[in-house]
């Protein structure tokens, strides 16, 4: 029997035929109804574009520590975008900065530069200081404008600089005022502030409360993270007993809008969380031991002890993104 090829090819030829005449093209076919339901066609078309979300902090905000440990480097920024996604996440945790440089950076804080000596022949910096006084922080450069001056203000070196977008523009003594304010105004934002001060519970509390009012909407607009205890705050230490005291006040203050990461990260049903389950912390003694101080297991620090790892980072990213869904916002 010959191939199927073979007797394809060997069968007679079909008789020519003339092209026919071109069909009529169809009609647009008429919808009489939309597609999908309501909540779908809302979700892949919003007709209002989703708020953004800011955050600020020191260096936990800004997940310092969370390349450590885990394959992958786990930032918390990128966990609450990827979850806020198309909404904007506006990350502005600064290592080092304590609560009044929160304030600084949000705008609330609008103090006066007084320059101290000529500027850099190069960049156009001149150096200041402040009034108040506030000594800069880690890396801490703050876009806003020196008087009519657009710039940045510059702590990273230690000492404060002005630096103007333009070189060649004179920088005289004014008043401050960041522009981070700008981007801050009508979006949601997540607190992870104070940790760097913890001591001063009043100054905490206070500037915690200053940027919680702030927000367009205050009693909704708003996510406190509660500190976490490192292996230098135990239980009954000077930092760990002022630690657990603003946990305390700002839980009864802002309720559900207030996130425990203590109790999250110091419990045994914490370290039992989807994002942990794997590590069995549960089963360790050293992480036993750690509770028992009232401490993070180490498990979950960086090897500097200060800062969460990459699991550390992970379990507080779940928590956040749980949270945010049950305040509606995502």
């Amino acid at each position: 029997m010959p191939a199927p090829q073979t007797a394809a090819l060997a069968a007679p030829a079909a008789p020519l035929l003339a092209p026919a005449a071109p069909l009529p093209a169809p009609a647009a076919p008429v919808h009489t109804a939309s597609t999908g339901t309501d909540a779908s066609r809302a979700l892949l078309s919003p007709t209002t574009s989703p708020r953004p979300l800011t955050l600020w902090g020191s260096s936990s905000m800004s997940s310092q520590g969370g390349a450590e440990a885990t394959p992958l480097e786990i930032r918390i920024h990128d966990h609450l975008s990827l979850a806020a996604a198309p909404a904007v996440v506006h990350a502005f945790g600064v290592g080092a900065t304590r609560s009044a440089h929160t304030l600084l950076m949000r705008g609330l804080d609008t103090p006066t530069l007084r320059v101290t000596g000529p500027a850099d022949a190069t960049t156009g910096a001149v150096p200041v200081t402040l009034e108040p006084a506030l000594n800069p922080a880690g890396p801490l450069q703050i876009p806003g404008t020196c008087g009519d001056v657009a710039g940045t203000l510059d702590g990273s070196t230690g000492t404060w600089s002005f630096r103007p977008d333009d070189p060649v523009a004179p920088v005289a003594d004014g008043v401050f005022s960041s522009s981070l304010a700008a981007i801050a105004q009508g979006s949601r934002q997540i607190l992870w502030m104070g940790k760097n001060n913890i001591t001063d519970t009043a100054g905490v509390l206070h500037d915690t409360q200053r940027m919680w009012d702030a927000a367009e909407h205050p009693a909704h607009d708003t996510l406190v993270l509660g500190q976490w205890p490192t292996g230098q705050d135990p239980t009954g230490s000077a930092t760990g007993t002022a630690l657990a005291l603003v946990n305390t006040e700002q839980q009864r203050r802002y309720g559900d809008h207030f996130l425990d990461l203590a109790s999250l990260l110091t419990t045994v049903e914490g370290l039992a969380c989807p994002p942990l389950q794997g590590l069995r912390l549960g089963e360790q003694a050293s992480a036993r031991d750690a509770l028992a101080a009232g401490v993070v297991p180490e498990e979950l620090r960086a090897p500097d002890g200060i800062h969460l790892n990459g699991w550390g980072n992970l379990a507080v990213s779940w928590a956040i993104v749980d949270r945010l869904r049950e305040l509606g916002w995502l």
